[in-house]
């Protein structure tokens, strides 16, 4: 007799809080006041995203979606070693939760290499994340001389 596996679908919410939750927990090990005030906040309103009330999950799943897009720029505040260990870990709970996020962001980055430009502040700041993800990754020094001579360009256009 053959067992039938049964698939359990999981939407949108439950996956971003299942990221978020994870990396919490990995930059509350950080020593560093910008990490321990991004836990303290993620402790305070994570119940408005486990029980949402008030409006659609799926609304409450875009507004993190876009925070989770943000999230790098805030790891800007956290120490220099701090941040690589932060954006590690936001990376890893990101690809064991929410693959299709990395999915989409490697496809908008596929994109802006192959143009030569950054076209704004949301594309700056997922190229400098990727810059942090490879900083310590020797076998990646040609992706990150391309990504750090693209973020140079765009931080002189703004001077």
């Amino acid at each position: 007799m053959r067992q039938e596996q049964i698939l359990v679908r999981t939407d949108k919410l439950t996956k971003l809080v299942a990221v978020y939750d994870q990396f919490h927990e990995a930059i509350a090990q950080l020593d560093d006041p910008a990490a321990r005030r991004l836990v303290e906040n993620w402790a305070e309103i994570r119940h408005r995203y486990v029980e949402p009330v008030g409006a659609p999950r799926s609304a409450f799943a875009s507004g993190m979606e876009q925070g989770l897009r943000e999230t790098p720029m805030l790891l800007r505040s956290i120490h220099r070693e701090g941040r690589k260990l932060a954006a590690q870990a936001l990376a890893v709970a990101t690809s064991a939760h929410y693959p299709d996020f990395l999915q989409k962001d490697a496809e908008r980055l596929f994109k802006i290499k192959a143009r030569g430009s950054i076209r704004g502040e949301n594309e700056y700041y997922l190229v400098r994340h990727h810059v942090d993800l490879l900083e310590e990754d020797p076998t990646q020094s040609e992706e990150l001389k391309l990504l750090c001579s693209l973020v140079g360009k765009f931080e002189a256009r703004g001077k």
